[in-house]
């Protein structure tokens, strides 16, 4: 009989104790289930992500980009078209069009040095897969395809 009591009042001191044990494990059990802001949980249990950068590509066209001027160009062209007005006119009709080959040279050489410092960079569309689209300007778009899947970083991508 004295086992008994003892063991109904051991029984009693340590019931409190084991439900505070038994919901301290379910709580860190039910954590481990939760998801962070950004997350959600697939149907096989898996935790996905959301990422309001990424998405798809949907378009690459290259754009000619006219390069600086130094002005060599310019003086070139203005020395050129000098000479080559000079050859016109006599008297004050030559030295109009000395000046006017000049003007026209100058500027034909300053267009001519930006032509011939031009280079190619690529407008790359984005479609994101939070809604709404985004265009990026890069200098290469070697390994990208549309269709690609993307995470827009800053003002480049990388395969997501």
């Amino acid at each position: 009989m004295l086992h008994t009591v003892l063991d109904a009042q051991a029984g009693s001191r340590f019931r409190p104790l084991a439900a505070a044990c038994i919901l301290a494990v379910a709580g860190s059990l039910g954590a481990c289930n939760q998801t962070t802001a950004g997350e959600s949980q697939g149907q096989n249990g898996q935790v996905e992500t959301s990422c309001d950068s990424c998405g798809t590509i949907a378009s690459i066209e290259p754009v000619k980009v006219k390069g600086q001027s130094s002005g060599k160009g310019a003086v070139a062209g203005a020395i050129i078209g000098g000479i080559i007005g000079h050859q016109f006119g006599s008297g004050s009709g030559n030295d109009a069009a000395t000046a006017a080959g000049a003007v026209g040279g100058a500027m034909a050489g300053n267009e001519a040095e930006k032509q011939y410092n031009s280079y190619e960079v690529y407008d790359v569309v984005v479609n994101l897969d939070a809604g709404g689209s985004r265009t990026l300007r890069v200098e290469s778009a070697e390994g990208f395809s549309v269709g690609d899947d993307v995470k827009v970083v800053g003002d480049r991508m990388v395969h997501a």
